[in-house]
């Protein structure tokens, strides 16, 4: 009978006949490719790349074309691709994968860069052996062992300001099965091998230094784990270059195509205070290139949204000097040195919600300040009636309810008491007005002809909306469909079963999940839709099962999947409170295919519940159900519908059937979608 999660003893008995699995990227080379020029590439990781067809990379002008043979009978860890940049391509981390006949790839990273790319060599572990690098550029190596210690020697001249920056750790978070990340740090030595500067963790746990050569010479600059460590799959692009470089800009928040003077904070300001710029007209977190002494520098982000806008004034230090904050509001401020404390006063309305966030330091985004904020809400008494810190990433937000009419204060600190001309900040101010965000668990699905995978779109609802939520699929490949899905007021999660015809053609495509709703505020009821955010499936050490926020969502058409076909009676389920319904299932396997399987409804992980889509109140019997097949076809699953379940109609849900990978990883194929409704 079942048993959820899997057992141990089931787990290590699949290992040595488990299925051969989709490509698992874990890094290339070079990691680094330069905009305007062709480059021949490796990707590598674990498991299988034969039968790779076809590159899938997120925004625009970057394309691949694939050298290996995919034809190759054969089984190899990793493929080559001539990956194309185009000269006006956005610099920065691009997301990709690979499209194979036996799935598509977990997520690879690459780095877009402007600068030459340069390749380390394996030979420069010395100060003597320093390899000579031409400035600028970007070099591409990686930490392969415990102890390497990479060493790059430069010419510089006296007065030259050097940046350097490291990309590495930012690159390894959304790696499937990574179970140790590097901690990169860098070290510039003078020609005799003293130290001059050293960083580490100043783009999270990437390094970022700017330092002033005194006198000319050579200068040599190291690369190593800051704990000595090492690993083959830890890519790095070391970014060098005396051209202006920017961390930060201040304002941090702009309004859309405003024309203003922007303060570049970094060694760009060596050559300018300020810089004449007009903001993009596209709302959100934007990416934008300064021209500081006619000469282009790094990107950077910027905010571009309709709040009115405002600039901190100092001094503001206590709650009797603080500023005035409109409500619908924002200030772009800074904490300027330590200690240094932002008050603003705003008027809150009782029982009327208020919406504050801060934006200044978010993974996965250009927003990088060195602010690590809290916010607290001080009453007219000075006591502190509210307070958050790290809501997104390192940001700050909440929403604050007044209990009464009056003044109160919001004041912005550093949670370590920092400070300095980095510590920039952006504080959006709003009523708290109804809405949701979306996210799919998880980010890719991939099935042969005739099959199926499930995903899951799931719902937070905020600030007192407790509507429907209509999900919509677009970018299919040929041949696939979904089932059409509203998610009702009474479920946050609601289930995506995509279908590959009997003759759907081998492609893979990105594609694009938005949910849609009608939100009331203020008398007014307006259609509000967001994107979904993808969760990329990342195995930590133990085997637990995280989830990273990603950019690409994707689905493929493979070769012939293991299992062919999930089929489940009855089709359609009618029940009222109190029944129980059997649900028959018979799996239908690749004629070669014999290896143990599993089912179940939920998708779960030691157990952990990550996607479900019963309705309240519908439950499995686990008693009466028979969920480990092994190597048999058939099995059954018992549901319950609880005496107090409330009526809804026609949600769908479906069984999946579970072939595991190896201890942690599993591939889910699932039925077609059962429409299941619950009468009074």
């Amino acid at each position: 009978m079942t048993s959820r999660p899997l057992p141990i003893l089931f787990l290590f008995a699949s290992l040595a006949s488990a299925q051969t699995s989709y490509p698992m990227i874990t890094h290339c080379t070079p990691v680094a490719v330069q905009r305007g020029t062709t480059t021949e590439i490796t990707v590598e990781g674990q498991m299988n790349f034969a039968g790779v067809h076809k590159m899938l990379v997120e925004g625009k002008g970057v394309s691949g074309v694939i050298l290996s043979d995919p034809k190759a009978a054969a089984t190899t860890k990793l493929t080559k691709l001539k990956v194309t940049v185009a000269p006006d391509a956005a610099l920065g981390v691009r997301e990709f994968r690979l499209a194979s006949s036996l799935g598509i790839s977990t997520l690879g990273q690459l780095l877009i860069v402007s600068d030459p790319v340069v390749l380390e060599t394996n030979d420069n572990n010395t100060l003597e052996k320093s390899q000579a690098i031409q400035t600028p550029c970007v070099v591409s190596g990686r930490i392969e062992i415990a102890e390497d210690v990479d060493h790059f020697k430069f010419s510089a001249k006296a007065g030259q300001t050097f940046t350097f920056e490291i990309v590495c750790a930012r690159i390894q978070d959304k790696i499937h099965d990574l179970q140790k990340h590097s901690d990169p740090m860098i070290v510039l030595l003078d020609s005799s091998g003293r130290e001059l500067a050293a960083s580490d963790d100043a783009k999270f746990a990437d390094p970022a230094l700017t330092f002033t050569i005194s006198k000319d010479g050579d200068c040599i600059i190291q690369v190593r784990d800051a704990r000595y460590d090492g690993d083959p799959r830890w890519a790095y692009a070391l970014q060098i270059t005396d051209r202006p470089r920017v961390s930060q800009v201040f304002p941090l928040a702009v309004s859309p195509g405003q024309s203003l003077e922007i303060e570049p904070v970094g060694s760009a300001k060596l050559l300018a205070q300020k810089v004449p710029f007009t903001a993009p007209k596209e709302i959100g977190i934007q990416s934008i290139v300064l021209n500081v002494a006619n000469q282009p520098t790094n990107p950077t982000a910027i905010i571009v949204l309709t709040l009115p806008l405002m600039n901190e004034q100092e001094p503001n230090d206590t709650p009797s000097l603080a500023n005035r904050l409109p409500i619908p509001g924002g200030v772009n401020g800074r904490i300027g040195k330590r200690r240094d404390l932002d008050h603003f006063t705003f008027h809150g309305t009782k029982g009327k919600a208020i919406a504050f966030e801060v934006f200044a330091r978010r993974f996965g985004t250009g927003l990088t300040s060195q602010l690590d904020g809290i916010v607290d809400i001080l009453n007219s008494t000075g006591a502190v009636i509210a307070s958050n810190d790290d809501a997104n990433g390192k940001d700050p937000a909440l929403v604050f309810t007044p209990p009464v009419d009056g003044e109160y204060v919001i004041r912005l600190r550093d949670l370590n008491s920092k400070g300095g001309e980095g510590f920039v900040y952006f504080l959006a101010a709003d009523w708290a007005k109804p809405d949701f965000t979306i996210k799919c668990d998880p980010s890719k699905a991939m099935m042969g002809p005739g099959s199926r995978s499930a995903h899951y779109a799931i719902i937070t609802r905020a600030n007192g909306f407790t509507g429907a939520v209509k999900v919509a699929v677009h970018g299919l490949p040929k041949g696939v469909t979904v089932n059409p899905l509203t998610i009702p007021a009474t479920m946050t999660q609601g289930l995506l079963v995509f279908s590959a015809a009997n003759d759907a053609p081998m492609d893979a495509t990105t594609i694009e999940i938005t949910g849609t709703a009608d939100i009331a505020f203020d008398g007014k009821t307006e259609s509000v839709s967001h994107n979904s955010i993808p969760h990329e499936e990342i195995y930590s050490p133990g085997g637990g099962r995280a989830r990273f926020d990603a950019r690409m969502q994707s689905v493929a058409v493979t070769g012939p999947s293991d299992i062919l076909d999930v089929q489940v009676k009855p089709e359609r389920l009618v029940l009222k409170p109190g029944e129980e319904v059997k649900l028959e299932v018979t799996i239908k396997r690749r004629q070669d295919y014999d290896k143990a399987i599993s089912i179940d409804i939920p998708l779960q992980h030691l157990g952990s519940v990550f996607g479900n889509p019963l309705p309240p109140g519908v439950k499995i019997v686990e008693g009466k159900s028979k969920t480990l097949l092994g190597t048999t076809s058939v099995g059954h699953i018992t549901l319950m519908v609880d005496a107090t379940a409330a009526p809804i109609e026609d949600v769908p849900i479906c069984v999946l059937a579970h072939v595991s990978i190896n201890f942690v990883v599993k591939v889910s194929y699932a039925s077609a979608p059962i429409l299941l409704t619950i009468k009074k």
